[in-house]
């Protein structure tokens, strides 16, 4: 539910691309459990995330529910990737503009 009012909350503002969710919504057994902290169930998981970071970028199509890739969109590793480089320059823009603003006063 949250994926759906955020993508088109995100989508009414014309920024859907600022919007990055990777989850997996086939998970089925004790993988879907968040109380199964088993050392066996932790390395599932763990296998799980190694397979789905390698998946096609896909979102959610508010109008059917369903997960469809993005077009052009890479797989959720290089989406990760852009979106870690896109927050890195805001900080750094912060910062140097925090930097230039403190020698003006």
């Amino acid at each position: 539910m949250v994926d759906i009012m955020l993508s088109v909350l995100f989508k009414s503002l014309k920024k859907e691309q600022n919007y990055l969710r990777i989850q997996d919504d086939t998970l089925a057994g004790d993988a879907s459990s968040m109380d199964i902290s088993t050392e066996k169930n932790l390395k599932e998981l763990v296998k799980i995330g190694e397979k789905l970071i390698e998946k096609l970028l896909s979102r959610v199509n508010i109008d059917t529910g369903v997960y469809e890739p993005v077009k052009c969109g890479g797989n959720n590793k290089q989406a990760l990737v852009d979106f870690a480089r896109d927050l890195s320059k805001q900080r750094n823009m912060r910062i140097h503009g925090a930097q230039k603003e403190a020698k003006l006063l």
